[in-house]
Formats: C-alpha cells, sequence, structure tokens
C-alpha cells in the first residue's frame, strides 16, 4: 500500500493590515465654543495646536487609539473682566473602529476618554476688578473624545490622515468660584497628519 505524509496544516495569518500599528504626527486647529451659566460667560481664542497619536487595529472594525495634543489660548470670562492664557494638554485613549480600504481611502471613527490640563501662563491674567496680580492654580478635568475622517495610504506604509476631533469636559475656572459657569463645552478640533505604519 502506498503512504501518503499528510503535512500539519498550517492557520492562515491575519491580513497584513490588522498585524500593523502606526503613529501619525500633525496638527489641528481648535475652536471651544462659548460657555453661559451661573451669570457668566466664558469666551475663548481660536489657536493651532499639536497632535502625536498612536493606533493599533487588532482586528477589522476594532483596535485602539492613544492621543496627545497641544495648545494654548485665552479664557475671557465676562467679556474680558477676568482673563487668562493657558497652555493646554490633553491625553486620551479610545476605542478604534477602522473599516477595510474603501476606493483607496479608509474610514475610522473613535470613542473614547482621557484628561485635559489646563496650566495658567504667569504674566498672562489680568483681573479688572482687583488692582493686586492675581494667581490661578493649573485645573485638571476628565473628557469624552470622539474622532473620525479617513486614512489615505500613499506608499504601504506612509499615508496622510485628516478628521475631526472632538473634546466635551467641564468649563475651567481655575478653582476660583467668581469664574465658574458650571457649565461642559466642546473643542472641536480639525487636523491634518502624516502616519507612519510599522
Amino acid at each position: 500500500s502506498w503512504v501518503v505524509s499528510c503535512p500539519a496544516q498550517t492557520l492562515p495569518s491575519a491580513p497584513e493590515s490588522t498585524r500593523k500599528y502606526d503613529v501619525g504626527v500633525g496638527g489641528f486647529y481648535q475652536v471651544t465654543g462659548a460657555s453661559n451659566g451661573n451669570f457668566i460667560r466664558d469666551d475663548t481664542t481660536e489657536s493651532g495646536g499639536g497632535l502625536v497619536s498612536f493606533r493599533r487595529p487588532w482586528r477589522p472594525w476594532a483596535g485602539y487609539e492613544a492621543n496627545l495634543g497641544y495648545t494654548k489660548f485665552y479664557e475671557a470670562y465676562n467679556k474680558g473682566i477676568v482673563k487668562v492664557e493657558s497652555n493646554v494638554t490633553d491625553i486620551s485613549l479610545s476605542y478604534l473602529f477602522q473599516s477595510p480600504t474603501v476606493y483607496g481611502v479608509q474610514p475610522y471613527l473613535s470613542l473614547g476618554g482621557g484628561i485635559i490640563y489646563f496650566s495658567p501662563i504667569d504674566g498672562t491674567i489680568t483681573n479688572l476688578t482687583s488692582p493686586t496680580a492675581t494667581h490661578f492654580s493649573g485645573q485638571l478635568v476628565p473628557e469624552f473624545t470622539f474622532n473620525f475622517g479617513l486614512n489615505y495610504p500613499i506608499f504601504s506604509r506612509l499615508g496622510v490622515r485628516g478628521g475631526l476631533r472632538g473634546l466635551k469636559y467641564k468649563t475651567p475656572d481655575f478653582h476660583q468660584f467668581a469664574i465658574d459657569t458650571k457649565t461642559l463645552r466642546t473643542t472641536l478640533e480639525p487636523n491634518i497628519s502624516v502616519y507612519y505604519r510599522f
């Protein structure tokens, strides 16, 4: 009788795109809506900022994303009676929905949360109701984040990403009851990045 060897079957590996992670570096333009509450209005200036992202999809429509963002802008309470410029840094971790490439682009959506820290810059704080110098301490608040847009692969490892990122958090008051609006506000960050896939 003939003896036929039967090699063990190798399970198919995951698609290449799901086994890789990528790192992106880019910029954004932030616009923050005004807050009204507790007889206080808080307006902000628009600004540019930087964004660093890390993404790891482990299967189609499932993965995670981490973001680090930085910008600085002015808070103006009650039309500038109190005004302060802050360095603003946020760190977030989100669940990532990322589809396969369709017509050369790859749609994505992420939802998650993190923290945002407001650090007042010395020398930028004004208080028209007080003749003395005012000092505010930094403030750390939790945030909800969402992010959606498109990846556009240029080469096998290099691509461009464009999207809209949103942050929802408590309007900062720097632990000062007199400027606490007791409201939530939304910051929108249209962004564009270059990413490299490892």
